[in-house]
């Protein structure tokens, strides 16, 4: 049986400026020997990605969880990122990420680089 990690972002691809935007982020995992969402962690950039605010940072979230953001699309020419990372940790494979590769903590899960991260861009019009 394949294990099932899942991570994602439900966004629309574009806005119009001044729309409420609703994104929802959700993971989860089936791997049935203890594993569970060790860390959830969100943030979101008004600016393209020059700053960034938090979202949500969890743990110990058990099997599923998501989250939903609420948000106003700035001026139109303008990049609204969204991005999640997970860790899933408790099972017989250790802290993994959603490939079900080992966590590289000072690389990937510090760069916010996939896995074991997800990004989403919404354009504003």
């Amino acid at each position: 049986m394949a294990a099932n990690r899942i991570v994602t972002i439900v966004a629309p691809a574009e806005v119009r400026s001044g729309d409420k935007l609703e994104v929802l982020i959700a993971t989860s995992t089936d791997v049935p020997d203890g594993e569970r969402i060790g860390f959830l962690h969100s943030e979101y950039s008004l600016d393209g990605g020059k700053t960034w605010n938090s979202f949500t940072f969890e743990e110990k979230l058990g099997r599923s969880a998501s989250r939903t953001l609420v948000l106003n699309a700035g001026k139109a020419g303008t990049k609204i990122i969204v991005r999640a990372r997970v860790a899933f940790r408790g099972g017989a494979a250790g802290d993994v990420d959603f490939k079900g590769g080992a966590i590289q903590w000072a690389t990937t899960w510090e760069k916010w680089l996939t896995p074991p991260a997800r990004n989403q861009i919404i354009y504003v019009k």
